[in-house]
C-alpha cells in the first residue's frame, strides 16, 4: 500500500487582528496544568516522578524509566511556558537518576520500591538515556555525557547480529517491535557522542522491526505480549521509534515508509472518530473499542506531527488536533482534588483496560509533548498568514 501525502495549499483560518488563536491559549492552559501535575508527581516521588496516581491507592513509587523521558519534556516546556525553573527540575531528575545507574551503564526496570529486585532493563535504560542526552545538549556538565556514554555502550553491547537482546527484556526472551523506541535514543547518543557501535546496533534493531511488517500493514509483536492485542500506547512507541530513527539516519524509505500505512490507519481513525482511537488493535486491525487509551492517543498525535514536518499536509494536522482535543476534553482543569487537576487518565473511561483507574505520569508526559508539538505547528501557520 502506498500512502501519498499532499502539500496543502489552504491555510488555517487566522484572526484578522493578528491575535493568538483562542485554541493556542486553551492549549497553553492545558500544558501548564499538565506540567504542574508532573511537578507534583516529582514532589510525591521524593526525587523521581511517581509512576501514577490512583484515587483508590494514592501515589505510587517513583518510576526511573518515565522520570528519564520526562526530562526532555520539562526542558521543552521551559521554553513554551517561559519558565526557566523547569530546567532546574529536569536537572534534579537527572541527578536522582545518576545515583541509580549501575556501574555497567544500565538502569533497573520497574518502580523503585523497597525490596524490589534490581535487574537491568533494555527499554528503561534507553528511555533514561534520552533524558541524559537532552541534559547533555542543554548544559556542558560532563556527568550527563558520561552517563549517556555508559548507557549507550551497555545497550549496544547487548544487541546480537539479529538485532536482539538476550538479557534485560521486560518479558524474558521476548524482543517486542516497540524496541524501535530503544533504537531512537541509541541514535541520539550516536549523534551526541559519535559512538559508532550505537548506530550499528540501532540499525540492526530497526531492520528486524521493519521485517516484522505483516500483510495487513501491522507490525508483529508491537504489544506487550506476543499474539495479544496491542495497546495504541505500544503501537505508538513502534511508529515513533521508526519515524524518529529514519529522520536521524536520513533513511525515510528504509525505516519510516514501511510504517506509513499504519500511520494512515491511525489518521483515518482519528478523522472518523473525532479523535477517539480504540484502546487496542488485534494483528488484523480488529479494534478493541470499548475504551480508548489516552496515552496512545496523544502519542499518535506526536507521530502524525513529526511525520507532517517532512510531508506538510493540513489534513494530518487536523487529525492530530482531534486526538489532542479528545485528551484535553478528558483532562480536569477545575479546582478540586489537587492530585487530579492536570492529570491524564490511562484510559477513557477511566476504568478501561489500560492503566485502569490510574493517572500515569507518562500519559501526562506525552500529553504535554503533543500539546507543545501542536502549538509549534499552529504557530508556524500564524507566522505565514
Amino acid at each position: 500500500m502506498t500512502v501519498a501525502w499532499h502539500r496543502a495549499e489552504q491555510r488555517v483560518a487566522m484572526p484578522a487582528n493578528g491575535h493568538t488563536l483562542p485554541s493556542m491559549q486553551r492549549y497553553e492552559a492545558h500544558l501548564r496544568a499538565t506540567i504542574d501535575w508532573l511537578l507534583l508527581s516529582i514532589e510525591q516521588g521524593k526525587g523521581g516522578s511517581s509512576a501514577h496516581y490512583s484515587p483508590l491507592r494514592g501515589w505510587a513509587a517513583p518510576y526511573p524509566e518515565t522520570s528519564g523521558y520526562i526530562i526532555p519534556t520539562l526542558l521543552e516546556a521551559a521554553h513554551h511556558l517561559h519558565d526557566p525553573g523547569l530546567e532546574t527540575h529536569a536537572e534534579k531528575l537527572g541527578e536522582w537518576l545518576l545515583a541509580l545507574q549501575h556501574g555497567d551503564g544500565w538502569w533497573p526496570g520497574g518502580l523503585l520500591t523497597n525490596g524490589a529486585a534490581v535487574r537491568p532493563s533494555v527499554f528503561n535504560t534507553a528511555q533514561i538515556l534520552e533524558g541524559m542526552v537532552a541534559l547533555a545538549r542543554r548544559t556542558e556538565d560532563v556527568r550527563w555525557h558520561q552517563a549517556a556514554a555508559s548507557a549507550a555502550a551497555w545497550l549496544a553491547s547487548g544487541v546480537d547480529a539479529a538485532g536482539l537482546w538476550r538479557q534485560g527484556n521486560y518479558r524474558p526472551g521476548f524482543n517486542p517491535s516497540y524496541y524501535a523506541q530503544v533504537a531512537w535514543p541509541m541514535l541520539q547518543a550516536w549523534q551526541l557522542l559519535n559512538h559508532g557501535q550505537s548506530r550499528e546496533a540501532a540499525v540492526r534493531v530497526l531492520e528486524r522491526v521493519v521485517a516484522l511488517r505483516t500483510a495487513q500493514d501491522t507490525i508483529a509483536d508491537w504489544g506487550f505480549e506476543a499474539g495479544r492485542p496491542a495497546f495504541t500506547h505500544t503501537i505508538a512507541y513502534t511508529l515513533r521509534g521508526l519515524i524518529e530513527s529514519a529522520l536521524i539516519l536520513n533513511a525515510w524509505d528504509a525505516f519510516a515508509a514501511p510504517c506509513m500505512p499504519a500511520v494512515e490507519k491511525m489518521l483515518r481513525a482519528s478523522e472518523l472518530r473525532n479523535g477517539r482511537l480504540p484502546g487496542a488493535y488485534h494483528r488484523d486491525w480488529h479494534p478493541v473499542d470499548w475504551y480508548s487509551c489516552l496515552t496512545g492517543n496523544v502519542q499518535i498525535a506526536v507521530c502524525l506531527l513529526r511525520m507532517e514536518q517532512r510531508h506538510p499536509d493540513l489534513r494530518v494536522v487536523n487529525g492530530a488536533a482531534k486526538l489532542v482535543d479528545f485528551a484535553c476534553a478528558k483532562q480536569n482543569l477545575e479546582q478540586g482534588r489537587k492530585a487530579k487537576r492536570g492529570a491524564v487518565a490511562g484510559s477513557s473511561p477511566v476504568w478501561g483496560r489500560y492503566m485502569c483507574m490510574r493517572y500515569p505520569n507518562w500519559a501526562a508526559k506525552y500529553h504535554a509533548d503533543a500539546l507543545m508539538a501542536l502549538r509549534d505547528r499552529l504557530a508556524r501557520e500564524l507566522s505565514v498568514s
